[in-house]
């Protein structure tokens, strides 16, 4: 999108190509501070200074490994903060299904500064500081015959001291627009599990009455029972 612009009984959404789309509320998942930054400021009510929200980037980081199983374990958990990862997971052990023979896919999670040097290193030399950390490790080398790189610029919430007040802004201006929700991890800035946000997207639905007008009180009730929503692993 390249703007949004609110008004009392709908709201307009205007794409990068330049059409227009006109509804009557809308759904965002997108990081709070890119919503903030498409949005057309209002004299009297403008959008809150974004700074203290920062999002962490992560790299994932595919090898093709030349063999039907690399471990028989679904994933690898790497705390230690001289090792790139923090895991790696084999997909193909997490389902039974008709995978080929001979092959299996790794999955390594590389969480790294929007931008900074490790963002912007080739996919193959991600691939080797996967490989020989996985080496390292005691791990056999994985020996990959091909590597693929997936850069997500907004992977995590970062949780600095004081940013709750910054937040607390963001989300007071969106209770502010009927026509408004933002939810989801980048939405809500929010470290959930996938279930967590599909919670989530039920309570919105749930907010929403037979008349397609959004409740907003219980939409904010909704909102404060995420605070209880614990990371499982």
């Amino acid at each position: 999108a390249a703007g949004i612009r609110f008004d009392d009984s709908s709201v307009t959404v205007t794409t990068s190509g330049g059409d227009r789309i006109v509804a009557g509320q809308l759904w965002s998942t997108i990081p709070l501070t890119s919503l903030m930054g498409l949005v057309e400021p209002v004299a009297g009510d403008p959008t809150p200074d974004v700074d203290g929200i920062e999002y962490r980037a992560m790299l994932l980081v595919y090898l093709v490994v030349p063999a039907d199983r690399y471990t028989p374990f679904d994933a690898h958990y790497f705390p230690d903060g001289d090792i790139a990862m923090t895991r790696v997971s084999e997909p193909k052990n997490y389902r039974d299904g008709p995978d080929p023979t001979g092959t299996t896919v790794l999955c390594a999670e590389i969480p790294c500064a929007p931008d900074g040097d490790r963002w912007r290193l080739p996919d193959q030399e991600l691939g080797e500081i996967v490989g020989d950390a996985l080496a390292g490790c005691g791990l056999e080398h994985p020996r990959p015959v091909e590597v693929a790189v997936r850069r997500l610029r907004f992977a995590y919430p970062v949780y600095r001291i004081g940013h709750e007040g910054t937040l607390n802004s963001l989300i007071d201006w969106t209770d502010r627009r009927s026509n408004l929700i933002t939810f989801g991890r980048q939405g809500l800035f929010a470290h959930d599990n996938t279930h967590h946000a599909l919670a989530m997207a039920w309570a919105a639905a749930d907010a929403v009455g037979a008349d397609g007008r959004l409740d907003r009180k219980r939409w904010s009730d909704a909102r404060r029972s995420f605070y209880r929503h614990v990371v499982e692993d």
